[in-house]
Formats: structure tokens, sequence, C-alpha cells
């Protein structure tokens, strides 16, 4: 019966024999007091005889750069497919994490469209959203951009002297308040209200200006970023829940996040969201739900083309794997 996972005489740990069926496709819990074996069992034998058998399917020369895997000490596991643990441990917060990369599915797939893609035998990483030669360059893999609101950044009644950015880093006698009255780009005597809009451009925009700034006896040279440009990139990959409390009032006060307008918050670059398997962009792909995945794409074009390619057919195997293990 393939219904069951069957475990004969596990002896992992304070495990004395162990022998049990766990129903397939059910949430199953495992319950008992601390040192009844719990860990053991899940972890260090059924996770582990998962990921040694998954190693397995691997070419020789993965496998090599892989850690090595002994099988735990158990007779026999009947009809385990692979697993994913999904620790005690909090997922981290960055707002580059998605469940794809906390459970490595979307690196099978990854390796799906880079080997029986519509452009076969490019690297995996240009697939990835996290690596500069597959995100999106204009929200940097995040699928958002970060924007901050002007009309809360100024007080146009004010001069810059008299503190006309409101952002706490900007407050009179702050740092950045001092560099922003010491260089000569702006009349820090006059109300914000009044600058030109190149003016008002140049303050919160710009990139890149360089200027001469005075320190001690002499000056030194640097580049001028804009106000809300600098804000931006400070804060591009943070999320609210990552900043100290004390914090998060002024980050909700000054920023908002929208789709990127450019990947469509898709992440991707134009180039990796050209290619396609059996017509489905990994944009899209990564959108289904794993149930759909597995349960007929893009299998129908695969199989036609593992006959043909072997590094397709092994990564198709791996994914589908992968997919199958999460839905399930």
């Amino acid at each position: 019966m393939h219904d069951h996972i069957e475990v004969v005489n596990a002896r992992v740990h304070n495990l004395k024999n162990v022998t049990l069926e766990i129903p397939r496709e059910k949430l199953v819990v495992f319950t008992g007091v601390s040192g009844s074996g719990k860990s053991s069992l899940v972890f260090d034998t059924l996770h582990t005889e998962a990921q040694r058998q998954l190693v397995e399917t691997f070419s020789s020369f993965a496998r090599r750069r892989l850690p090595k895997l002994s099988r735990p000490h158990v007779d026999d596991i009947r009809n385990l497919s692979t697993s994913i643990v999904i620790d005690q441990k909090r997922l981290g917060r960055t707002l580059r994490s998605t469940v794809g990369t906390a459970t490595e599915v979307y690196t099978y797939l990854r390796m799906l469209y880079a080997r029986c893609g519509s452009m076969p035998g490019i690297p995996s990483f240009l697939l990835g959203f996290n690596h500069p030669d597959g995100m999106c360059p204009a929200c940097a893999g995040l699928g958002k951009r970060i924007r901050v609101n002007t009309e809360m950044l100024i007080d146009p009644t004010l001069t810059l002297r008299q503190g006309a950015i409101t952002h706490p880093d900007w407050k009179v006698g702050a740092w950045n308040w001092r560099e922003l009255t010491a260089i000569s780009l702006f009349d820090i005597d006059m109300p914000v209200g009044e600058f030109s809009a190149e003016e008002l451009e140049r303050l919160l925009h710009a990139d890149d200006i360089p200027i001469e700034k005075p320190h001690g006896g002499g000056t030194y040279a640097k580049a001028w970023r804009g106000v809300a440009r600098r804000l931006e990139q400070a804060y591009v990959d943070k999320a609210e829940d990552e900043l100290p409390e004390a914090k998060r009032d002024v980050y909700q006060r000054y920023f908002t996040y929208g789709a990127c307008d450019v990947c469509g918050g898709l992440r991707l670059n134009p180039r990796a969201l050209a290619i396609t398997v059996d017509g489905v962009g990994v944009g899209d792909a990564v959108q289904m739900e794993l149930a759909d995945l597995d349960a007929g794409w893009p299998q129908s074009t695969i199989l036609s083309r593992t006959r043909s390619s072997p590094r397709c057919a092994a990564s198709s195997r791996t994914s589908s794997r992968s997919a199958l293990a999460t839905s399930r």
C-alpha cells in the first residue's frame, strides 16, 4: 500500500525498534513528553532518509559537493517522498525571503527553467531575483518599489536651516542636517516652498552630484544624493518589522510600497522573464499553486524532452519531487 509511510524498527537515539505506519497526504501530529523520541523519529529518521534518497538522484559530480548523509538506524522505510523541514526557528524577515527560497522549491524551479526552458543551458543564477544578473534592475529583485512621501518629508514654510526636512535623520543639529547646510547646492535661508522645480528635484532626487565639503581645516570631495533618494536606498530591502520599535512609526509615516512598474512585481529582469517552458514564464510559474504545477504543468513538455536531454530529465525529476513534497 502506498497511502502510508512505513517505518520498520527505527533505532535512532532513544527509539527502541519503533515500527509504525504514517498516513500520507494527511496532517499528522507527533506528540509526547520531552525525550520521548518525537524529533528522533521526524527529523533524524524520516527527514534524514528522505534527504539521503534525494541526494542519490543527483549526479556524482553534484554529490561530491554535498554533505555526506548516512542511512539512519532503521531496518526499512517505505513509500517515503522528498521532505522539507520547517524548523522551530523564525524565518528571516528580510524582503528577499519568500516561501520558494525558504523551502528551496524556487532553487529547483530555476534549475528546471535553466535546463528545459526556451534558452536551455544557461546558468540557473540568471533566473535568481537575489542575483545581480537575474534581478530586476529597477527594484533590485524585490518586486516592490519603496517611495518616500515627499509631502510628509518637507515643510515648505521652513528653510533648510530651520529644519524643512522633517525626517528625524535630518533634524536640526543632526549629522545629515549639518552636511546639508554646509554644501553650496541650495539657498539654506529660503523657504523650501519657494524652490524652483529644478532645485526641488535636486534636493530630493539628485544622483551623485560632485561636491566639496568643508572638514576641519580643509575640504573633501564626495557625491551628493537627494534626500528622498538616500532614504529609499537606505530602506529598500528592509521590512517594517525588521526595524527597531522606535523607528517603525517613522517608517509608516514616510514610506509606501507599491508593485514595481518595470517587472510588475515578478522580481526578475526582462531576459529572465522571457524564458518559458511550455509557454509558461518563470514569473507566472512562481505565482501558481503547487497543486496546479504537480497536476500537469509542465510535465507534458518536459517528458518529451527528457529522452534527448539527460540534464533536463534530472532537473525535472528533482523539481517535481520537491514541488510534490511541499504541496503534501
